[in-house]
């Protein structure tokens, strides 16, 4: 059985890029120039284009439409002479249209003469607070913030000697068992 879909939900792009022209051999928007090298079976529907377009598209040299169920699919090629996976040269066209298209499906393959590479956002991540090991122990909070503010100065005065004191023991703790330290040979 299949799915009915209504026609203004075909639009798969959250953001709609440039509205797409055919003029000929050339598929036109406002700055994007392309063309149409290969067009099987009248693959190319430019309103279908456009839904489905993305910038990111336009880094490829060559960008493969095809259709399968009634939608249609994107995908990108490079040039032979560029050094990426072989998977990704145009050269590989045939073994994409066999192995991941259906058979005798319609597809267009277009050219783009100025690949351009994608302008990258910068991600901001929300940065983790590290604890340190002095502040594993849970302190307590007040309501009122001046008193919480003057008991926290209390506290920290009062944890920084007995935090010295108990560094200084260790230190002198270590002092004489690394003084006492030696080797013994073993005569036979």
């Amino acid at each position: 059985m299949k799915k009915e879909v209504a026609p203004e939900l075909y639009n798969y792009n959250k953001f709609p890029g440039p509205s797409f022209a055919r003029v000929g051999d050339k598929v036109v928007a406002e700055t994007i120039e392309l063309d149409l090298l290969e067009d099987y079976r009248d693959a190319f529907d430019q309103t279908a284009f456009g839904q489905r377009f993305s910038p990111l598209m336009l880094k490829f040299d060559y960008i493969v439409g095809d259709w399968g169920n009634e939608q249609l699919r994107l995908k990108g090629f490079y040039k032979d002479e560029r050094v990426v996976k072989s998977d990704l040269k145009i050269s590989r066209l045939d073994d994409y249209l066999t192995e991941f298209c259906n058979f005798g499906c319609a597809y267009f393959v277009l050219g783009n003469d100025r690949p351009q590479e994608p302008l990258m956002e910068v991600e901001e991540r929300p940065h983790r607070k590290r604890r340190s090991r002095s502040n594993r122990k849970p302190q307590r909070s007040f309501t009122v913030k001046e008193k919480g503010e003057k008991n926290h100065q209390r506290l920290q005065q009062k944890n920084k000697p007995e935090r010295n004191k108990k560094q200084n023991k260790k230190k002198n703790q270590r002092e004489p068992q690394e003084s006492n330290r030696s080797f013994v040979i073993r005569q036979k």
